[in-house]
Parts: C-alpha cells; structure tokens; sequence
C-alpha cells in the first residue's frame, strides 16, 4: 500500500522543469470521392423548354403584335421586359429583384426603346435579337451540368430551328408593317410623281389619232419611237401586218423623220462661206 502511494505522490513534468512531450496528431478520415452530380434537366426537355419559349416570343413579335406594342407602353419610364414562359404564354412585366436573379433575366428596357426607334419593325428586329440572346443564355444555363457532347447536342437541335428574328422577318407581319411604314414616309414630291405616273398611263391609253379610248376588243398598236398608242383602224394597220414588224413608226414620227432627211439634204446643197 505504502508503494501505491509512493507511487501516486510522483512530481508531475511541469514541477521538475522538464517540457511536456506534444500529442501525437490524429489521423484524419479517409474521404472517398464525391460521383459527379446528375443533370437535373436531360438535353430533350432543355430543347423542349426553348422550343415553347421561342413560339410564344415569335407569337408576341408577329400575330400579337399590336398587343404587345400597348403593353410596352414606356409611360413612368418603368423597366419591362418580355418573357416567353413555359406554358407557351408570353408576358410583358416588370422584373421581381432579387440578387443573384434564380435564373438569366430577359433584357430590360425594351418599351424604353420603341418610342426613341423611328420605325416600328426596326424596333422589333431589336427585341427579337435580344429574345434569341436570352433564350440562348436560359438555355445553356439549365444545361449546367450537361457533358461537353450533350452541349454540343443540344446546340444542334436549336440550331435546326428559325431564331426569333428570322422567324419574324418571314413573317406576314413584318411585311404588312413595313409597307404600311414605307407609305407613310412617302413626301409630297414622290405622291406628286405617283400623279404624275398616273397621269401619264391615263394618257397612254388614248388613241393619238382620234382621241378616242382603248377598247380591249380593238387592235392597238403602239409607237417605238413616241411611244403613243393608236388604233389599227386610225393608221391602217391590222395584227396580220404588224406580225411582219419588228420596229412600228407612227405616222407623224415618220412625217417628222422625212422633213428631218429632207432638211440636211437641203443643207449639204448650200454653198458655205469658209471664213480664212
């Protein structure tokens, strides 16, 4: 017993002045490593999901056009911005701030544009740039975890397909608004010549002899020198003759061509003073 005690009464390190020893370090856990992560969206429902996005974008720039220009109306100079959602609805909307945003936004600002762009369809190519950009951007960004030829995949089964602003520039649409654009920037000068073009064709289609009209029913013959027309019956000629014709003068163009022949002959006739 007197030994345990003995034993138990032995002067620690610190009171003999020697350092205590360190610890020795604990081995860490082996970590096995982590398996990729699945993409959450396969290639096909990426695709589908641009697909429908797309319709409703080319469906807001061409058959609900004139809506969509009233729902960007810039009044209180309020961001909007056009999202084609995945119903196959499209909205026009203010964008819910949230930082970082869950997912690409569409591009703010386009109802700010459309009252600084002179012509509607060139504000409409410019959204619907803009439209093909961000559906590019949405797209690849839920194809974060795709492999490298599943992006090259899905990037071919886009690309099989019109963008937006190819599809709207084949639309009716974009061709019914740039004629009506194209009329209304006509001046007075050019309405003047639309007259006058019209005036002229008017006067085509008198007969040069009698002054009477053109009747479909009757030969007509036109002049290749003055270009006027005539009856058959006014300058005797029948289609039988004109068949054989390749170059038609009207009488007075032939009158006018003989008093022409007849006057350089005259001239060549007549002595000149050749001055030394």
């Amino acid at each position: 017993m007197a030994g345990m005690g003995s034993s138990s009464s032995l002067p620690s390190p610190a009171a003999t002045g020697h350092p205590r020893s360190p610890a020795a370090p604990i081995p860490l856990p082996q970590l096995q490593a982590s398996r990729p992560l699945k993409p959450p969206y396969s290639v096909e429902s990426i695709f589908r999901t641009f697909a429908i996005r797309r319709a409703a974008l080319i469906r807001a720039l061409t058959t609900d056009v004139e809506a969509f220009f009233q729902k960007c109306e810039p009044a209180g100079m309020q961001l909007l911005y056009l999202c084609g959602n995945t119903d196959g609805s499209w909205v026009v909307k203010r964008p819910e701030f949230c930082v970082p945003p869950s997912q690409p936004p569409p591009p703010l600002g386009i109802n700010i544009s459309r009252d600084y762009t002179k012509k509607r369809h060139e504000w409409l190519q410019g959204v619907a740039v803009h439209c093909d950009a961000w559906l590019i951007n949405i797209s690849f960004f839920f194809g974060l975890h795709l492999t490298a030829k599943e992006r090259d995949r899905l990037f071919t089964m886009i690309s099989s397909l019109q963008t937006v602003q190819e599809a709207l520039l084949a639309s009716k649409t974009y061709r019914r608004i740039c004629h009506l654009e194209g009329k209304r920037s006509r001046g007075p000068v050019e309405e003047n010549e639309e007259k006058e073009e019209e005036a002229t064709s008017e006067y085509k289609n008198f007969c040069a002899s009698c002054g009477d009209r053109y009747r479909s029913n009757a030969f007509w013959i036109r002049c290749n020198v003055c270009d006027r027309g005539y009856h058959g019956r006014c300058v005797k000629m029948t289609a039988s003759k004109a068949e054989h014709i390749e170059h038609y003068e009207c009488p007075e163009c032939c009158s006018e061509k003989a008093a022409l022949v007849h006057y350089h002959q005259q001239f060549a006739n007549c002595p000149r003073n050749i001055s030394s």
